[in-house]
């Protein structure tokens, strides 16, 4: 199947346990569930556990996944994973038809579970994650839209950065209805080539490292609200799924322009990053701008080595690199804006676009 404009990079499905599934496969999984229970001092169950949550997953994580969960009416299996990671053994590129992943999904569930499982029109959805890869001019021009989209006001939908100064933009991110993400994709697969998760040629990495990732989830709330509604998950196109990518990201993505940032953009950023007041925020970037001019080491001599080491922390947190710091290096970005129409569908596009 060819690459799409977008690809999904998550799915969670899931079928209740019982006959369908059959009385030996049942059997075998529930034999397999491990049960935590929490009692008070009068011996009442307060709460209890017995899944691994498949939807905290990152969507990065290698390979399928399954579990068995309660609803307080019905147990089922449940399964998730990346059908991109999956089906290709990397989640850079992949499918945006529904139908084709869950498919994949449900082939590798039954070649792990060792059964025949229904077919995956017969499953509930409960997470899906569209995902678009889009390129620019290079790793610090993904830096600069990642602070810039940090910053971006997109009225209800507040950007966060949990990690502080990390490599990920977060909007929504508690929410079991709608939520975004935006990454860099370059550090996270060097990041899963060092842990021996994923195999890639240093010059695919160096490829990655142009590309800003943009993932749209939408959860179990929202796809209770579709069968309410009378609709079923198995019918979404992958217009749609492209519809409601561009539906999230548009009011808060499209056409952010990738260039230098003024002064109050980035004391407002090394604030928001670190936690801190604006006077601090503006105190680092003072000391930002003196190395830049005078130079790191004479700047280190004249001030406090405890403000000194301070500042570099609010800094790096706040995503200035030891380069951006070095003395008269003054980073021009060229203006790039990223279009949420041109997202790129395979490595020669990435090429293509140097």
């Amino acid at each position: 199947m060819q690459n799409s404009p977008y690809l999904i990079d998550w799915l969670t499905l899931r079928f209740p346990l019982g006959r369908d599934l059959g009385e030996a496969l049942t059997e075998r999984i529930r034999g397999c569930l491990n049960h935590v229970t929490c009692c008070d001092a009068h011996g009442e169950i307060i709460w209890e556990s017995r899944k691994l949550d498949v939807d905290a997953l990152r969507s990065d994580s290698m390979g399928l996944f399954w579990t068995v969960q309660g609803d307080g009416k019905f147990d089922y299996l449940v399964i998730g994973g990346s059908p991109a990671s999956v089906e290709h053994g990397i989640n850079v590129f992949g499918s945006c038809d529904i139908q084709h992943c869950a498919r994949v999904l449900v082939r590798e569930a039954s070649r792990q579970l060792k059964a025949v499982l229904p077919d995956a029109a017969k499953w509930q959805c409960r997470r899906i994650d569209v995902t678009g890869n889009f390129v620019l001019p290079d790793f610090a021009s993904v830096k600069q839209a990642l602070r810039q989209l940090c910053l971006a006001d997109g009225g209800r939908r507040k950007a966060t950065n949990k990690n502080r100064g990390g490599d990920s933009v977060y909007w929504n991110p508690s929410s079991d209805l709608v939520k975004g993400k935006a990454y860099h994709k370059g550090p996270h697969l060097a990041h899963l080539e060092r842990k021996g998760k994923i195999s890639i040629s240093s010059d695919l990495l160096a490829l990655a490292d142009r590309v800003l990732r943009l993932e749209h989830t939408r959860g179990a709330k929202w796809f209770r609200r579709l069968e309410e509604s009378g609709r079923h998950w198995w019918s979404l196109t992958t217009e749609q799924l492209e519809a409601l990518f561009v539906d999230f990201f548009g009011r808060v993505v499209d056409g952010v322009e990738v260039r230098e940032m003024e002064r109050h953009e980035l004391v407002a950023r090394i604030a928001q990053c670190n936690g801190i007041t604006e006077g601090r925020a503006s105190a680092a970037f003072t000391t930002y701008r003196n190395i830049r001019a005078d130079g790191f080491e004479v700047v280190k001599d004249y001030m406090a080595a405890r403000t000194f080491y301070l500042h570099l922390k609010y800094l790096r947190a706040a995503g200035i690199s030891d380069a951006d710091l070095q003395q008269g290096n003054v980073v021009q970005f060229r203006p790039v804006r990223i279009v949420l129409a041109q997202p790129v569908t395979s490595w020669d596009d990435i090429r293509r676009a140097a």
